[in-house]
């Protein structure tokens, strides 16, 4: 078993919104396991049987940001493997609203002809719920075979049927044109560069093929008769 890297010793985004979405530095960007406050590389794939595969494009991708939902639960005894997946016609886009931690979050959303790396993990229904309850009522859980097939993972790696992601339901967008993530721009100087409270909120429905999930008003948890068809 290869020697895990601690995700305690990682910043929180609490701390520095302005590395918000991923504070990991290039040696973690590969396949890995988040369990327990830990990382360790996957070298090759391991049973996903059971659990539902939801891209994380924001932080949920950051095992930092992962420990510090799971923490002190079972769900963080279960394991989640995360693997870098390339994504076509969507791109990651920021929000109109700014978070309480201070960050600007991402949600997925359609660019025709884009073409962007982000994550692909897959997660137990504890996990699920847990993290289900930290995203607010204005983003859905969302997905189909059709987000599966625009997907493309490690080939040693069993394909999904069916991919799900949260979506946020407006994206922010400054002169009518959309704010976008920039892979290639610092992330510091990405948040501050978005004008939050001058900017419009361009509306982003959901693809028409796509299935919403339906979760409880209060503590957000998914309808469990949706889970079999989930999985």
């Amino acid at each position: 078993m290869p020697r895990p890297t601690y995700t305690r010793t990682w910043p929180p985004l609490t701390e520095v919104p302005g590395l918000y979405p991923d504070a990991r530095n290039r040696a973690n960007r590969g396949p890995q396991l988040y369990r327990a406050g830990k990382c360790f590389p996957l070298s090759r794939p391991i049973d996903t049987r059971g659990r539902v595969p939801v891209l994380a494009v924001g932080s949920n991708a950051y095992p930092r940001q992962l420990a510090d939902k799971l923490d002190g639960t079972v769900a963080d005894l279960q394991g989640i493997p995360l693997v870098p997946t390339i994504l076509r016609g969507f791109d990651v886009a920021y929000c109109p609203v700014r978070s309480r931690k201070g960050y600007v979050p991402v949600t997925l959303a359609s660019r025709p002809g884009a073409v962007c790396l982000t994550w692909l993990q897959w997660l137990t229904l504890d996990q699920l719920n847990l993290i289900s309850a930290s995203e607010g009522s204005r983003y859905a859980l969302v997905g189909g075979e059709s987000l599966a097939d625009a997907a493309l993972i490690p080939p040693h790696w069993r394909k999904p049927a069916v991919v799900f992601a949260w979506w946020f339901d407006a994206l922010l967008c400054c002169d009518d044109s959309v704010q976008w993530l920039d892979v290639f721009r610092p992330p510091g100087r990405q948040q501050s560069g978005l004008q939050i409270e001058s900017a419009d909120a361009c509306p982003s429905p959901i693809p028409e093929d796509w299935r919403a999930i339906s979760r409880e008003p209060a503590q957000h948890r998914l309808n469990p008769e949706f889970m079999s068809a989930l999985c």
